[in-house]
């Protein structure tokens, strides 16, 4: 539901939008098309724009042909592997082109994206199939190990596992068919593709899925976010009018088109984005909501140029941004840090970025000021949730607009956010006062996969209660103080403590257990155990991390455990985390 107009013309972040976006948003209405449609409206406006560029399978298309490839892929999963609208299809794959081929042809054939990320181990992985009930799973040769392991058990849904070969097979011209194949269930990724014309389901925007993202909760599993074409779209629209100034219209047909201000292709350009010239270094995983939404769907609506990187490496990253001119980049603070903390950083060309947008952790007011002067445009800096679909508060990229580190911006066009009191949640605080932030808005999901208890705990009234705390300006502009909720946030993903703590509690010599996130410069926060011992047992730290450690995905891994006679707790016997925290 988009919100109402009247009520955020009240709101005190009003008059720091653009006034061009003002007088946009008194007569835009978001088009209720399904996801598929912003790759389709690119091949029609930008045809011959480059679309994709990896250079280790030496893989270049534009958007005309990229469109066919993925009409391809979706005839494949209708008419090979008889996929309708609303049935899952995983991913277990780092950043690579088949990954974004696939997600569009799912797009096109009306099935829903189940997005698991590479780091899972098998017991994850296992999980999320079986939560999901996904039939299909789109896997890189790398991850065959962990599937036929899934597949001999029988445990999950799985009907077919389709692998492509990194760095191998799209070298072949768009996918032509190439030799060898794999034994059932497990299929080769290019004879998936299909020359039949791909049937094109009815989808409701505003109902259907195009995806489930995971994300980390106070529970012991992660919660499947139910995400809508709708969500999707109008998101990505707000989201582009940060860097643009501008929303698209819609054609007689149907399809988007995006254009600039005429001053915003000149020398001296206000807004950083050019639709159909820019270009886009993919780093964030595509499974992560940061980079589904902002580095997968976003360069697509908007015409870019995307290379994609499956593992970072910053001699890469900087490599590439001098040599291919790359005009949009983005990570958490912590990588800018990183990148001015190497000697030859005065040696090394970041100029030609536009635009950086910074999110996962505030971002430090002399970091910023330092890291802005190193490229050629601005920071953005953001805060928002999977459950929000990366569209909640944002900092203008406009040159002229106010900016501020440290905060995390003004709510984006058509969102509404609050600050309301952390025990009834109904009281709105005013300027200056820490509370709970909540949102309304049309990119806030649908829910949580087959978790009606979570989801009412989450959605009450339209709004949607993120569990962070913060503030608000007299400016409404927004600053993250903590979290209501007890997520650990390392390098931008959120780790739950329950589930390392139930690993822990399965160590014979543990009596309790707590596990808190510690702060750190270069990760954000990494997981800390606080350890108290049965008695007369007798264990090393390093011993039991290394319990813990293979039992959990690596980003997720305790890096440190302290040991203590006993937990601290509140009058009520709940354990005090803020306790343990202050111990550190």
């Amino acid at each position: 539901m988009v919100t109402d107009l009247t009520e955020i013309n009240k709101r005190p972040w009003y008059p720091f939008y653009p006034q061009e976006v003002r007088e946009q948003m008194e007569t835009f209405t978001f088009p209720e098309i399904p996801v598929s449609r912003l790759l389709e409206s690119s091949a029609k406006y930008y045809p011959k724009t480059t679309a994709l560029v990896y250079e280790p399978e030496n893989f270049l298309v534009n958007y005309r042909e990229l469109c066919s490839l993925c009409e391809r892929f979706a005839s494949g999963l209708q008419n090979r592997l008889g996929v309708k609208k609303g049935d899952k299809v995983a991913i277990y794959s780092r950043n690579y082109p088949e990954v974004l081929i696939a997600f569009y042809g799912m797009a096109m054939a009306g099935a829903v994206y189940v997005a698991c990320n590479p780091l899972l181990i098998k017991a994850e992985l296992e999980y999320q199939l079986n939560d999901s009930q996904a039939r299909i799973i789109v896997i890189s040769d790398d991850m065959l190990p962990v599937l036929r392991e899934i597949i001999k058990e029988r445990r999950t849904s799985l009907e077919t596992v389709i692998v492509f070969e990194r760095d191998k097979e799209m070298k072949q011209r768009l996918l032509c068919k190439t030799p060898g194949k794999y034994a059932l269930p497990f299929l080769k990724y290019s004879d998936v593709f299909s020359d039949d014309p791909p049937a094109k389901p009815k989808i409701n925007p505003p109902s259907d899925l195009v995806g489930i993202l995971y994300t980390s909760g106070t529970t012991s599993y992660p919660k499947g976010v139910m995400i809508s074409h709708f969500n999707v779209v109008s998101s990505s629209i707000i989201y582009g009018t940060t860097y643009t100034g501008k929303f698209p219209e819609l054609d007689e047909g149907g399809f988007l088109k995006f254009t600039n201000f005429a001053k915003d292709l000149s020398r001296e350009w206000e807004y950083p984005f050019r639709y159909g010239i820019d270009s886009v270094l993919s780093v964030p995983p595509w499974t992560h909501m940061m980079g589904f939404q902002g580095q997968l769907i976003f360069p697509v609506m908007a015409a870019m140029t995307i290379f994609p990187m499956p593992a970072f490496d910053m001699d890469s990253m900087l490599e590439m941004i001098r040599r291919w001119k790359i005009a949009f980049a983005g990570g958490a603070p912590q990588m800018m840090a990183a990148l001015l903390s190497r000697p030859d950083i005065d040696r090394q060309d970041i100029s030609s970025i536009r635009a950086w947008t910074a999110g996962g952790n505030p971002t430090p007011v002399a970091l910023g000021e330092k890291f802005e002067k190193r490229i050629g445009g601005v920071i953005s800096e953001a805060w928002t949730l999977t459950e929000a679909t990366m569209s909640s508060t944002k900092n203008y990229a406009n040159k002229s607009s106010i900016r501020k580190f440290g905060s995390v911006g003004i709510p984006l066009p058509y969102t509404e956010v609050k600050i309301v009191d952390t025990e009834t949640g109904t009281k709105e605080m005013p300027p200056g006062e820490e509370g709970e932030l909540i949102q309304k808005g049309p990119s806030v999901a649908l829910g949580y996969w087959n978790r009606r208890e979570d989801t009412q705990a989450a959605l009450k009234d339209g709004w949607l209660y993120t569990g962070d705390l913060g503030t608000m300006d007299e400016n409404g502009f927004f600053y993250i103080t903590g979290r209501k909720k007890e997520l650990i946030k390392y390098k931008g993903y959120n780790i739950a403590p329950r589930m390392l703590e139930e690993i822990l509690y399965k160590h014979p010599a543990v009596l309790g257990c707590a596990a808190v996130g510690k702060k750190d410069d270069v990760a954000g926060e990494i997981p800390v155990a606080f350890v108290s011992l049965k008695e007369g047992a007798k264990i090393t730290a390093e011993e039991l991390m290394e319990f813990v450690n293979g039992q959990v995905a690596p980003y997720k891994k305790l890096r440190e455990i302290r040991f203590i006679e006993k937990m601290p707790l509140f009058a009520t016997g709940k354990l005090n985390r803020r306790a343990l925290i202050q111990m550190l």
